[in-house]
C-alpha cells in the first residue's frame, strides 16, 4: 500500500464529540479559578514584605503581624494556584493544540522558567514564613528574602503572559523567533499592566475580608490595619485598571479587534469597568470605616469576582475570534485528509481482490509466503543453513518444528534463528519439506 503521509498531518479537536461551548464554559470557569489565587499569591506576598519594612521603621508590632499573616495566604495560593493552573492549560491544549503547542515551541526554553522559577520562588516564600520569628534579630535579612521571592514571582507573569499573547496571534509565528520579540511589544505591557493593576486590586478586597476575619479572632488592631490598607489596595489600583480595561481587546493585531466588533465579548471589559467603578464608590464612601458587615464584604468580594468573571470571558472571546479562521482551515484539511486516506485503503483493499490467491499446501510456495526463503536456499548456505544441510542433520520433523515455531540459537553458528509466524500446521508442513530435501 502506498501510503502517502504530509509533513503536516491535519489535527482533529478531541472533544470526544462533547460540544465546544462545554470546554468553552469550563476553561473560563477554572481560569477564574485559578487566577483567583494567583491575584492573592502576587498581592499578599507583596504586601508580606511591605509590611514587614513598616513594621521595622514604624516599631509597631501591628505591621509585623499584619505582615506574618500575609504568609499564609501566599502559600496557600502557591499551592491552590500551581494546582488549578493545569486546568485551563489543559482545557486549552484540547482546543488550540496546534497553536498552543506552537506558541511553547517558539518561546522555548524560556517558558521553563515558568517551572524553576516557581520551584525558586517557592521555597524562598517557605523560608521567608518559616524562619520569621528564628530571624527577628536580622530583619534586614530576613525581608531581603522575602523580597528575592516577590521578585521572582514578578518574573512568572511576563514570560507566560508572552506565550498566551503568541499563540493568541498565530499570524505572528513566522515573524517571532524567540520569546523576546513577544515579551518586549507594547501588547505584552499592556496586559501586564492590567494583570498587576487586578491583582492588587483583588488582593485589596481580599485584605478586607481577612481584616474583618482577623477582628472576629480577637485581633482588633491588626485587622483595623489590614481593612484599612485594603481599601487603599484597591483605590489606588483600580482607576487605572478602568481606564485600561475597554482598551485591552484593540491592543490585539487588527485582525483580532476587527472580528471582535461584531461579538459581544467587545462590551464586556466596559462592564468589568463599571462593576469595578461601583466598588470603588462603594468604598469610597465607606472610607473612614475600619470594620464592614458580613454582608457588606460578601458583597464587595462577590462584585470583584464577578468583574474577573467578565475580564476572564472577553479573554476567552478573543481565543473565539482568532481562531475561528484558522480552526476552519485545519477543519477542512482535516476532512480532506481524512477522505484521501479512506481512498487510499479502499484501492488498496480493491486491488488485493484482484490478487491470485497462493496455493499455500504447496510446501516451497509455503516456505515462500512465509520469509523462509529470505534466509535459506535449498542446496546453498545463506544467512541460515542449506536445507539439504539441515536434512541431513535431523532425523525427526518434530525437531525442526521445535525450531521454526521457537526459534533457535548456537545450533549454527553464531547466528540466531527466530521464532516464525506459523502455526502447528504450517510448521509441520514446512519441516517435512526441509526433510524430505535429505540426500539418498
Amino acid at each position: 500500500m502506498n501510503w502517502k503521509l504530509p509533513f503536516d498531518i491535519p489535527l482533529v479537536t478531541p472533544t470526544m464529540g462533547i460540544p465546544i461551548e462545554f470546554y468553552d464554559a469550563l476553561g473560563i470557569i477554572v481560569f477564574v479559578i485559578h487566577i483567583s489565587f494567583i491575584y492573592v499569591l502576587i498581592g499578599a506576598s507583596t504586601a508580606s514584605v511591605i509590611y514587614n519594612v513598616m513594621g521595622v521603621f514604624k516599631k509597631d508590632k501591628n505591621y509585623d503581624k499584619l505582615a506574618y499573616n500575609m504568609t499564609n495566604p501566599t502559600t496557600i495560593s502557591e499551592n491552590m494556584g500551581a494546582l488549578w493552573g493545569v486546568a485551563p492549560l489543559l482545557v486549552i491544549s484540547v482546543l488550540y493544540t496546534g497553536f498552543f503547542y506552537t506558541a511553547i515551541l517558539k518561546v522555548s526554553p524560556h517558558i521553563l522558567h515558568i517551572i524553576y522559577g516557581n520551584i525558586f520562588a517557592f521555597l524562598l516564600s517557605y523560608a521567608y514564613k518559616f524562619s520569621w520569628h528564628k530571624l527577628s534579630d536580622s530583619k534586614g535579612f530576613h525581608i531581603a528574602i522575602g523580597l528575592v521571592a516577590v521578585l521572582v514571582f514578578y518574573s512568572l507573569p511576563p514570560v507566560f503572559m508572552s506565550m498566551a499573547n503568541l499563540y493568541l496571534q498565530p499570524e505572528t509565528f513566522a515573524t517571532v523567533q524567540n520569546i523576546w520579540d513577544i515579551m518586549l511589544t507594547p501588547l505584552t505591557g499592556f496586559r501586564l499592566l492590567n494583570f498587576f493593576l487586578t491583582a492588587f486590586g483583588f488582593t485589596g478586597i481580599f485584605m478586607i475580608w481577612y481584616g474583618m476575619r482577623m477582628q472576629k479572632n480577637g485581633e482588633e488592631e491588626v485587622g483595623k490595619i489590614a481593612v484599612n490598607q485594603g481599601k487603599k489596595w484597591f483605590m489606588f489600583s483600580t482607576p487605572v485598571n478602568v481606564a485600561i480595561l475597554p482598551l485591552l481587546l484593540f491592543a490585539f493585531s487588527p485582525r483580532i479587534a476587527e472580528g471582535l466588533m461584531g461579538t459581544v465579548f467587545i462590551y464586556l471589559p466596559f462592564f468589568a469597568s463599571i462593576v469595578l467603578t461601583i466598588i470603588f464608590f462603594y468604598l469610597m464612601r465607606r472610607w473612614k470605616k475600619d470594620t464592614f458587615s458580613s454582608k457588606e464584604v460578601f458583597t464587595v468580594a462577590l462584585m470583584m469576582v464577578f468583574s474577573v468573571v467578565l475580564m476572564a470571558t472577553a479573554r476567552h472571546g478573543i481565543r473565539v475570534v482568532s481562531f475561528k479562521e484558522p480552526l476552519a482551515i485545519q477543519a477542512a484539511a482535516t476532512k480532506a485528509y481524512m477522505t484521501a486516506s479512506l481512498s487510499e485503503y479502499k484501492k488498496y483493499k480493491e486491488s488485493m481482490k484482484n490478487v491470485v490467491k497462493k496455493d499455500l499446501s504447496n510446501p516451497a510456495t509455503l516456505a515462500e509466503s512465509k520469509g523462509c526463503l529470505a534466509c535459506h536456499s535449498i542446496d546453498t548456505t545463506l544467512v541460515g543453513p542449506a536445507y539439504k544441510e539441515v536434512a541431513a542433520k535431523y532425523s525427526s520433523a518434530q525437531q525442526i518444528v521445535n525450531s521454526i515455531k521457537n526459534g533457535s540459537e548456537g545450533k549454527w553458528g553464531t547466528i540466531a534463528m527466530p521464532a516464525q509466524d506459523v502455526d502447528d500446521k504450517e510448521a509441520n508442513i514446512l519441516a517435512d519439506w526441509v526433510l524430505s530435501q535429505k540426500q539418498n
